[in-house]
């Protein structure tokens, strides 16, 4: 199973916009943060016609157009969402390209994630439509620690807190190993944290360095990872006030920053 992180930044991505911060006008490429998804390959060919490795997008991004070019995708399997912020859905649009050419590319979210998506994007939804001009999607109904498939990998929905909200953390399960994507997380509920224990790879949001009610900081983050014992953690969706040399060069042993186009097998 092999992780692409294809944005490691916050809804306003790194640079900001206007900031003449430190970060923000750094020359370091570790320092440019578009907005936060990954891609989820699974080991195997599928069985279908294309060939390939299951290819699964978590979130589309304002950037997703940027990010798929900077990949080379060409298909996806299928698409996750962890909930309904614009910086995670408002991409869809960008996947255009994808539907022409392969039909409907399936999707998986909450309720309020789907009700949402589908008053946004309503033409996306439409079934039965011919292909060219409008992104085609169908949505299914994720549930918390309900496994699905696709492809050779086991999709779980992990529940987690986003400030007062449920929002989903995704586990994957491949070939025997195991890797947990918790972005947008300032509490993990008790019930959730054996699904997110002893994981392989652990992928936790990480803002910055003070506190944050919607958030964990870099502090709480570490804190949790110490708790759930991954056999590696990366922290993600970073802001500009974190300057990638500094601030990775402090974090424990077994814990890194994620960065725009990390890619590996886990």
């Amino acid at each position: 199973m092999r992780v692409t992180f294809l944005g490691t930044g916050t809804s306003y991505g790194v640079p900001f916009v206007g900031c003449d911060c430190e970060v923000c006008r750094s020359t370091d490429p570790l320092n440019k943060r578009l907005r936060c998804s990954i891609l989820v390959a699974g080991d195997c060919l599928e069985p279908v016609e294309n060939g390939e490795r299951t290819l699964i997008l978590v979130d589309t991004t304002p950037d997703l157009r940027q990010q798929l070019l900077r990949q080379h995708v060409h298909y996806i399997s299928g698409v996750l969402w962890t909930h309904d912020h614009n910086d995670h859905i408002i991409g869809v649009d960008d996947m255009r390209p994808l539907t022409d050419r392969q039909g409907y590319i399936h999707g998986w979210a909450n309720q309020d994630t789907l009700d949402r998506l589908k008053k946004v994007f309503d033409y996306a939804f439409i079934q039965d439509r011919e292909r060219g001009g409008f992104p085609r999607l169908t949505d299914h109904l994720a549930q918390p620690f309900t496994p699905m498939e696709m492809g050779d990998v086991k999709i779980t929905p992990i529940p987690i807190m986003h400030g007062q909200r449920e929002i989903f953390a995704y586990r994957f399960d491949c070939s025997g190993r195991s890797l947990v994507y918790a972005t947008d997380c300032s509490r993990i509920p008790d019930a959730s944290q054996e699904a997110m224990s002893g994981v392989d790879v652990l992928v936790l949001d990480a803002l910055h360095q003070k506190p944050h009610p919607t958030h964990f900081n870099i502090e709480q983050a570490c804190d949790a990872v110490a708790h759930l014992k991954p056999g590696r953690a990366f922290l993600t969706h970073t802001t500009h006030n974190v300057d990638y040399s500094i601030v990775n060069s402090d974090l424990p042993p077994g814990i890194e920053l994620a960065y725009d186009g990390l890619s590996f097998e886990v």
